[in-house]
Protein backbone atom coordinates (compact mmCIF):
# COMPACT_ATOMS: atom_id res chain seq x y z
CA UNK A 1 0.00 0.00 0.00
CA UNK A 2 1.40 3.40 -0.95
CA UNK A 3 1.91 6.20 1.56
CA UNK A 4 -0.94 8.17 -0.03
CA UNK A 5 -3.23 5.15 0.26
CA UNK A 6 -2.27 4.63 3.91
CA UNK A 7 -2.93 8.29 4.69
CA UNK A 8 -6.28 8.14 2.90
CA UNK A 9 -7.35 4.97 4.73
CA UNK A 10 -6.40 6.42 8.13
CA UNK A 11 -8.10 9.73 7.33
CA UNK A 12 -11.28 8.01 6.24
CA UNK A 13 -11.50 6.20 9.56
CA UNK A 14 -10.98 9.40 11.52
CA UNK A 15 -13.37 11.46 9.40
CA UNK A 16 -16.02 8.75 9.71
CA UNK A 17 -15.71 8.47 13.50
CA UNK A 18 -15.15 12.09 14.37
CA UNK A 19 -16.37 14.23 11.48
CA UNK A 20 -14.64 16.10 8.69
CA UNK A 21 -14.35 19.52 10.27
CA UNK A 22 -13.52 18.14 13.73
CA UNK A 23 -10.48 16.25 12.39
CA UNK A 24 -7.46 18.52 12.28
CA UNK A 25 -4.36 18.10 10.12
CA UNK A 26 -2.15 17.44 13.17
CA UNK A 27 -4.47 14.66 14.31
CA UNK A 28 -4.76 13.28 10.77
CA UNK A 29 -0.98 13.07 10.42
CA UNK A 30 -0.69 11.35 13.82
CA UNK A 31 -3.37 8.78 12.99
CA UNK A 32 -1.74 8.12 9.62
CA UNK A 33 1.69 7.80 11.25
CA UNK A 34 3.29 10.47 9.05
CA UNK A 35 4.55 13.98 9.54
CA UNK A 36 2.43 16.93 8.48
CA UNK A 37 5.05 17.61 5.81
CA UNK A 38 4.55 14.10 4.37
CA UNK A 39 0.78 14.49 4.52
CA UNK A 40 0.97 17.80 2.63
CA UNK A 41 3.37 16.29 0.10
CA UNK A 42 0.66 13.79 -0.87
CA UNK A 43 -2.36 16.06 -0.29
CA UNK A 44 -1.86 19.81 -0.83
CA UNK A 45 -4.75 20.59 1.52
CA UNK A 46 -7.06 18.89 3.98
CA UNK A 47 -9.85 19.27 1.43
CA UNK A 48 -7.87 17.16 -1.06
CA UNK A 49 -7.62 14.48 1.62
CA UNK A 50 -11.37 14.71 2.32
CA UNK A 51 -12.03 14.14 -1.39
CA UNK A 52 -9.65 11.17 -1.53
CA UNK A 53 -11.25 9.67 1.58
CA UNK A 54 -14.75 10.00 0.13
CA UNK A 55 -13.65 8.42 -3.15
CA UNK A 56 -12.19 5.51 -1.17
CA UNK A 57 -15.38 5.18 0.87
CA UNK A 58 -17.43 5.10 -2.34
CA UNK A 59 -15.32 2.28 -3.77
CA UNK A 60 -15.39 0.33 -0.49
CA UNK A 61 -19.13 0.73 0.05
CA UNK A 62 -20.13 -0.17 -3.50
CA UNK A 63 -17.90 -3.26 -3.44
CA UNK A 64 -19.25 -4.34 -0.04
CA UNK A 65 -22.87 -3.80 -1.07
CA UNK A 66 -22.46 -5.68 -4.34
CA UNK A 67 -20.58 -8.54 -2.66
CA UNK A 68 -23.40 -8.89 -0.15
CA UNK A 69 -26.15 -8.82 -2.78
CA UNK A 70 -24.75 -10.60 -5.83
CA UNK A 71 -24.97 -14.16 -4.39
CA UNK A 72 -28.71 -13.63 -3.84
CA UNK A 73 -31.11 -14.74 -6.59
CA UNK A 74 -32.26 -11.83 -8.77
CA UNK A 75 -35.87 -11.88 -7.53
CA UNK A 76 -34.73 -11.54 -3.90
CA UNK A 77 -32.14 -8.78 -4.36
CA UNK A 78 -34.42 -5.87 -3.46
CA UNK A 79 -34.91 -7.46 -0.03
CA UNK A 80 -31.21 -8.33 0.09
CA UNK A 81 -30.48 -4.59 -0.15
CA UNK A 82 -32.49 -3.94 3.00
CA UNK A 83 -30.83 -6.91 4.69
CA UNK A 84 -27.44 -5.46 3.73
CA UNK A 85 -28.35 -2.07 5.24
CA UNK A 86 -29.76 -3.74 8.37
CA UNK A 87 -26.53 -5.71 8.83
CA UNK A 88 -24.34 -2.65 8.20
CA UNK A 89 -26.10 -0.46 10.78
CA UNK A 90 -25.48 -3.16 13.40
CA UNK A 91 -21.71 -3.08 12.88
CA UNK A 92 -19.88 -1.76 15.97
CA UNK A 93 -18.14 0.96 13.96
CA UNK A 94 -21.33 2.26 12.31
CA UNK A 95 -21.44 6.07 12.43
CA UNK A 96 -24.08 6.67 9.80
CA UNK A 97 -23.48 7.23 6.13
CA UNK A 98 -20.20 9.04 5.43
CA UNK A 99 -21.85 10.74 2.46
CA UNK A 100 -24.87 11.97 4.41
CA UNK A 101 -22.42 13.20 7.05
CA UNK A 102 -20.33 14.97 4.40
CA UNK A 103 -23.38 16.61 2.85
CA UNK A 104 -24.42 17.84 6.29
CA UNK A 105 -20.97 19.26 7.06
CA UNK A 106 -20.44 20.82 3.64
CA UNK A 107 -23.68 22.68 3.06
CA UNK A 108 -22.76 24.31 -0.25
CA UNK A 109 -24.03 22.13 -3.09
CA UNK A 110 -20.98 22.94 -5.23
CA UNK A 111 -18.35 21.96 -2.66
CA UNK A 112 -16.49 18.77 -3.66
CA UNK A 113 -17.61 16.70 -0.62
CA UNK A 114 -21.23 17.58 -1.33
CA UNK A 115 -20.78 16.77 -5.03
CA UNK A 116 -19.13 13.43 -4.19
CA UNK A 117 -22.00 12.62 -1.81
CA UNK A 118 -24.54 13.30 -4.55
CA UNK A 119 -22.55 11.19 -7.04
CA UNK A 120 -22.35 8.31 -4.57
CA UNK A 121 -26.09 8.35 -3.94
CA UNK A 122 -26.73 8.47 -7.71
CA UNK A 123 -24.46 5.44 -8.11
CA UNK A 124 -26.34 3.52 -5.41
CA UNK A 125 -29.65 4.41 -7.10
CA UNK A 126 -28.34 3.28 -10.49
CA UNK A 127 -27.27 -0.04 -8.98
CA UNK A 128 -30.70 -0.44 -7.37
CA UNK A 129 -32.35 0.22 -10.72
CA UNK A 130 -30.28 -2.62 -12.16
CA UNK A 131 -31.32 -4.80 -9.20
CA UNK A 132 -34.99 -3.99 -9.76
CA UNK A 133 -34.68 -4.64 -13.50
CA UNK A 134 -33.08 -8.03 -12.89
CA UNK A 135 -35.77 -8.79 -10.30
CA UNK A 136 -38.37 -8.38 -13.04
CA UNK A 137 -40.18 -5.42 -11.50
CA UNK A 138 -42.48 -3.62 -13.97
CA UNK A 139 -41.21 -0.11 -13.30
CA UNK A 140 -37.60 -0.62 -12.23
CA UNK A 141 -36.65 3.06 -11.88
CA UNK A 142 -39.71 3.87 -9.76
CA UNK A 143 -39.10 0.73 -7.68
CA UNK A 144 -35.41 1.61 -7.29
CA UNK A 145 -36.28 5.09 -6.06
CA UNK A 146 -38.65 3.67 -3.47
CA UNK A 147 -36.12 1.03 -2.42
CA UNK A 148 -33.43 3.71 -2.18
CA UNK A 149 -35.63 5.89 0.03
CA UNK A 150 -36.45 2.99 2.35
CA UNK A 151 -32.74 2.17 2.66
CA UNK A 152 -31.74 5.79 3.26
CA UNK A 153 -34.48 6.14 5.85
CA UNK A 154 -33.26 3.03 7.65
CA UNK A 155 -29.70 4.37 7.69
CA UNK A 156 -30.71 7.73 9.15
CA UNK A 157 -33.19 6.24 11.63
CA UNK A 158 -30.49 3.92 12.98
CA UNK A 159 -27.87 6.66 13.09
CA UNK A 160 -30.16 8.98 15.04
CA UNK A 161 -32.17 6.55 17.16
CA UNK A 162 -29.91 3.54 17.40
CA UNK A 163 -30.49 0.15 15.88
CA UNK A 164 -33.98 -1.17 16.51
CA UNK A 165 -35.05 -4.56 15.19
CA UNK A 166 -38.49 -3.15 14.46
CA UNK A 167 -37.06 -0.61 12.00
CA UNK A 168 -35.42 -3.32 9.92
CA UNK A 169 -38.59 -5.39 9.99
CA UNK A 170 -40.65 -2.37 8.92
CA UNK A 171 -38.23 -1.66 6.07
CA UNK A 172 -38.47 -5.28 4.90
CA UNK A 173 -42.27 -5.06 5.07
CA UNK A 174 -42.28 -1.91 2.94
CA UNK A 175 -40.04 -3.54 0.35
CA UNK A 176 -42.27 -6.62 0.34
CA UNK A 177 -45.24 -4.39 -0.47
CA UNK A 178 -43.22 -2.66 -3.18
CA UNK A 179 -42.25 -5.98 -4.77
CA UNK A 180 -45.85 -7.21 -4.70
CA UNK A 181 -47.13 -3.95 -6.21
CA UNK A 182 -44.48 -4.13 -8.95
CA UNK A 183 -45.31 -7.70 -9.94
CA UNK A 184 -42.18 -9.31 -8.50
CA UNK A 185 -41.76 -12.24 -6.16
CA UNK A 186 -41.28 -11.50 -2.48
CA UNK A 187 -38.43 -13.49 -0.92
Amino acid sequence: MSTADSITEAALGLFYRQGFHASGVEQLSQVAGVTKKTLYRHFPSKEHLVEAALRLRDAQFMAKMQAAMEPTPDAQRPLAYIDFIAAWVREPEFHGCAFINAAAEYAEAGEPPHVLARQHKEQVLAYLEEVCTRAGLRQPLAAARQLFLVGEGLIVACQVGGVQQEMGESARGMVGLLINAQGGEEG
